[in-house]
C-alpha cells in the first residue's frame, strides 16, 4: 500500500504544508499532526496541525514521567513492610503502592522472609488502604472488560495485576490444556473447552473475582489441534491483594488455607522488637519509569498517578489533577485529561505543540533530564520501537510510542544525520483499525525522513 509519499517530502522540505494527500491514502491531511523543533536554533522547522487537539495515546506517559520525576525524584523507592509475630503466627504486611513486583522478585522476597526466620504462618493481616477502602481501583478510560491492559490498580500488585493464560489443544474431542504464567492456588480454573480438528480458534476466556478472594478463570469453546503454538490470552486478576499474598505464601511453602484479613496497621508495628521485621524496597523510580516507557505499561502509569495523589494530596483521585497542574505550572498549558496512561479513545486530547513544550521544559534541566530521556525506547533497538523500520536512523531516536484504535503516535528526541538535535511530536488519527501496520510504517518513514533531511 502506498503511504503518503507526496506528503512526506512536502512536510520535510517544509515548502508547502497545505499540499493535498493523494486520494489513495487512508486519512486526510487534517488527520496528521507533526512538529519538528530545532533545539540549537530554538524554532520549529516543520509544523502541521501543531495546535490542533489530537489523540496521542500513550505519549501522555511523557507527562506522567515528568511529573513523577519532579514530585518523587529518580531515586525514590517504594517500600512494602512485613512484621511477623512468632507468638501467634500472624504475618502483617503493609503495602505502599510498589507497581513493579513480578514473580521473579516475589520468589526472591519469599526466600528473604524465610531466611529471616518467618515460618509457620497461621494468619495474614494486610493493610491495602492506601488508595481508599475499596479493594480494587480503576483509572478512568472509558474502556470495559477484563483484558490485562485494564488491570486493577491496587497498593499490592504482582505481575502488573495480570495473568497470562496459555491454552493448547492436544487431541480432538479432549479437553484443552490450560497453563498459567504464574501458578498459584489463588486461581480457580473452570475449563470446558475442547480440541477440534483443524486450526480454528473459537476460545472464550475470561476472569472474574469470586467468593473467598480468588480469581476464577473461565475457559470454554474450542481450539484446533493443528495450531502448533499455545494460544496466549492476557487477562486481569480479580483480587490483586489476595493474588500477591497467596502466591507469596505458596513460594514460602506455607499452607494454602491461611486466612487473610484487611486491617489498617499502625506503622509502629513494623519496628516492634518482639517481631521479625523486614522491609522490601523497590527499584529506584528511574528504573520503574524505564520499564513503563519501554513497554508502554498502562498499569505502571496509572499506579504512579494514584500514588502521587494519595501520598502528596491524601487522595488518590488527585493524581490526575497533579498532572494537569504540572502542565499548567511548568508549561503554561491548560489540559483536559482523565488518566496518566493515555488509555481511552476520544479522551486525553492534546496537541503536538504541547509535547514539544514538555520536551523543551524537561530538557532545560540538564541533570534531571537524564532520567527522563533515558527511560524512552530507542528506535530499532528496544521496547515498543524494537521492531520499527527506521533504516539508518537506528539508535539515534529516543521516543514514546502511542497506539489506540485509529491512533499511531511518536514523540521524543533525535540526533539527525547532520548531528543536530531535534524534538518531534507526531500523530496520525482516524484511520481504520485494519491499517495499524501501514500507519506504523508511515510513522517510521516520517521519522527516518526527518533524520535524513535535517
Amino acid at each position: 500500500m502506498k503511504l503518503f509519499t507526496a506528503l512526506i517530502f512536502t512536510l520535510l522540505i517544509a515548502s508547502n504544508l497545505s499540499a493535498q494527500i493523494s486520494d489513495f491514502s487512508p486519512v486526510t491531511q487534517d488527520d496528521v499532526a507533526l512538529v519538528v523543533y530545532d533545539i540549537a536554533e530554538g524554532k520549529n522547522v516543520v509544523s502541521l496541525n501543531g495546535d490542533k487537539p489530537f489523540s496521542f495515546a500513550s505519549n501522555l506517559k511523557l507527562l506522567t514521567t515528568a511529573a513523577a520525576l519532579e514530585n518523587l525524584g529518580g531515586g525514590f523507592r517504594f517500600f512494602t513492610f512485613f512484621s511477623f509475630d512468632p507468638a501467634d503466627g500472624t504475618l502483617y504486611i503493609k503495602a505502599t503502592g510498589d507497581p513493579e513486583m513480578v514473580i521473579e522478585q516475589l520468589w526472591q522476597l519469599a526466600l528473604e522472609l524465610k531466611l529471616q526466620g518467618i515460618k509457620g504462618i497461621k494468619k495474614v493481616v494486610v493493610d491495602d488502604y492506601l488508595y481508599g477502602n475499596s479493594i480494587i481501583h480503576s483509572a478512568v478510560s472509558g474502556d470495559k472488560g477484563d483484558n490485562a491492559y485494564l488491570a486493577y490498580i491496587s497498593p499490592f500488585s504482582l505481575n502488573y495485576n495480570a495473568i497470562a493464560i496459555y491454552v493448547k489443544a492436544r487431541e480432538a474431542g479432549k479437553p484443552v490444556e490450560v497453563t498459567l504464567s504464574t501458578p498459584s492456588s489463588h486461581f480457580i480454573i473452570k475449563n470446558s473447552a475442547t480440541g477440534i480438528a483443524g486450526g480454528d480458534n473459537k476460545l472464550i476466556v475470561g476472569t472474574s473475582a469470586v467468593k473467598g478472594g480468588k480469581t476464577e478463570i473461565l475457559v470454554k469453546g474450542s481450539l484446533g489441534v493443528a495450531r502448533t503454538k499455545p494460544e496466549a490470552i492476557f487477562k486481569r486478576v480479580g483480587h490483586p491483594t489476595n493474588y500477591y499474598v497467596t502466591t507469596l505464601l505458596n513460594l514460602m511453602g506455607e499452607k494454602e488455607d491461611i486466612p487473610v484479613s484487611r486491617e489498617k496497621i499502625d506503622q509502629q508495628l513494623f519496628s516492634k522488637k518482639e517481631n521479625i521485621n523486614y522491609t522490601c524496597k523497590s527499584s529506584p523510580l528511574r528504573e520503574i519509569l524505564r520499564k513503563m516507557n519501554l513497554y508502554s505499561s498502562n498499569f505502571i502509569a496509572d499506579s504512579l498517578q494514584f500514588f502521587m495523589g494519595a501520598i502528596i494530596r491524601g487522595n488518590s483521585a488527585q493524581g490526575v489533577e497533579m498532572l494537569k497542574e504540572y502542565a499548567q505550572n511548568r508549561l503554561g498549558e491548560t489540559i483536559d485529561i482523565v488518566n496518566g496512561s493515555g488509555l481511552g479513545n476520544g479522551l486525553n486530547q492534546l496537541t503536538a505543540e504541547f509535547f514539544i513544550k514538555l520536551l523543551k521544559t524537561v530538557y532545560s534541566d540538564y541533570y534531571s533530564s537524564i532520567d527522563f530521556f533515558a527511560s524512552l525506547p530507542v528506535l530499532g533497538e528496544d521496547g515498543t520501537l524494537k521492531k520499527a523500520q527506521p533504516g539508518e536512523s537506528t539508535g539515534f531516536v529516543r521516543a514514546k510510542t502511542g497506539s489506540l484504535t485509529g491512533v499511531a503516535s511518536l514523540s521524543g528526541i533525535m540526533k539527525a544525520k547532520s548531528g543536530k538535535l531535534y524534538f518531534f511530536a507526531f500523530s496520525v488519527n482516524n484511520f481504520p483499525a485494519k491499517n495499524f501496520k501501514p500507519m506504523w510504517a508511515f510513522r517510521d518513514r516520517v521519522i527516518n525522513e526527518i533524520w535524513e533531511k535535517y
